[in-house]
């Protein structure tokens, strides 16, 4: 029996800001050339990363961030979450205009091309399902995919009001929990509502906005513990995880880093977090912010202004790459001697 066997229903820190010195011909050289449509979401891979666009598009990239296949486009959708294991990426797929949701799993490098979006339209209210091209195994869900995670060998995700499910690489069903019951004093709007879906060591941790966590069995879905993290603020807008390492960032830009619940900074950006990576070189986190390129060590938070959004930042050579919501790509000035200096 698989999940879609039953109905689914619908000290805080002071920062400075460092100007790049470097000139623009050596910023640029051997830069990966630009992505070809609006980045959007970023999944990476021990061989590589897929780049999928707002439209949908799909580019698999290699380590060095070279593309390594044809943009191609399996689903008229944008990919909502995504995580890579076993050789697959396992997505979900969202368009809210045309109220339609689903899940798969296609193959690492696939550049096959789907269905297009006038045919979803007109598949409306008609028997038919299209699902992504190349899917070795796909399902239409009834309700919005919030959050995604995977160890490799189980697939954890949550349908808004729905619940959460735990399901094997081939869409096998292990448990199904009911949505999940939260311990907040006061009701407030959307303080309930999932931002993420941790699986760390045998335990899925999942986040709400409020800023209270649960603790689940992987194997089983029950509840462990809940608990709020401290000196964190809300709402959250994301909460990034490196083994015991989280990063918590609010809608207005506040975020705040805990290594096992303990704080280790807390700083105010310009504007909200679009993305964060953990650089084990820099033992830090590599920020996307508000027009800002934030990097955060122990030692202190640098930040720099970019004239366009960062979407995405990419670790590398003891430097990082950033992508910017226009598709290029800039060498990141701050290197990890630099930032422990």
């Amino acid at each position: 029996m698989t999940v879609w066997s039953l109905p689914i229903y619908f000290e805080m820190t002071q920062t400075r800001v460092d100007i790049d010195a470097t000139p623009a011909h050596l910023m640029n050289e051997g830069l990966p050339p630009s992505i070809p449509f609006l980045p959007d979401v970023v999944v990476h891979h021990e061989e590589g990363a897929l780049v999928s666009g707002m439209d949908g598009e799909f580019l698999w990239l290699d380590t060095d961030m070279q593309p390594v296949a044809q943009v191609s486009r399996p689903h008229p959708m944008r990919l909502r979450q995504g995580v890579i294991a076993n050789g697959h990426l396992i997505g979900t797929w969202l368009d809210r205009e045309l109220m339609l949701a689903c899940m798969g799993a296609i193959p690492v490098g696939s550049e096959e091309n789907g269905q297009p979006r006038s045919e979803l339209r007109t598949s409306i209210g008609t028997r038919t399902n299209h699902y992504p091209a190349g899917t070795s195994w796909a399902h239409a869900l009834d309700a919005e995919p919030m959050a995604l995670a995977t160890n490799g060998e189980v697939v954890v995700f949550n349908l808004y009001r729905r619940g959460l499910y735990g399901i094997g690489l081939n869409a096998d069903e292990h448990w199904r929990m009911p949505p999940p019951e939260w311990s907040y004093p006061k009701r407030r709007p959307r303080n309930q509502e999932t931002i993420s879906l941790h699986v760390h060591n045998d335990e899925c941790w999942m986040t709400s906005r409020g800023g209270r966590v649960q603790r689940r069995s992987l194997a089983t879905g029950q509840l462990v513990e809940e608990h709020l993290f401290e000196n964190v603020e809300a709402p959250l807008e994301h909460h990034f995880k490196h083994g015991e390492h989280d990063l918590l960032c609010t809608t207005d830009g506040v975020l705040t880093w805990l290594h096992n619940t303990v704080m280790i900074k807390q700083a105010h950006l310009s504007g909200p977090v679009q993305d964060a990576s953990w650089d084990s070189e820099l033992n830090g986190w590599r920020v996307a912010g508000w027009r800002e390129e934030v990097v955060v060590s122990e030692a202190m938070v640098d930040r720099r202004e970019t004239s366009e959004l960062p979407v995405h930042i990419v670790p590398y050579e003891g430097g990082a790459l950033v992508l910017y919501n226009d598709g290029s790509w800039d060498r990141s000035p701050f290197t990890a001697p630099s930032v422990d200096s």
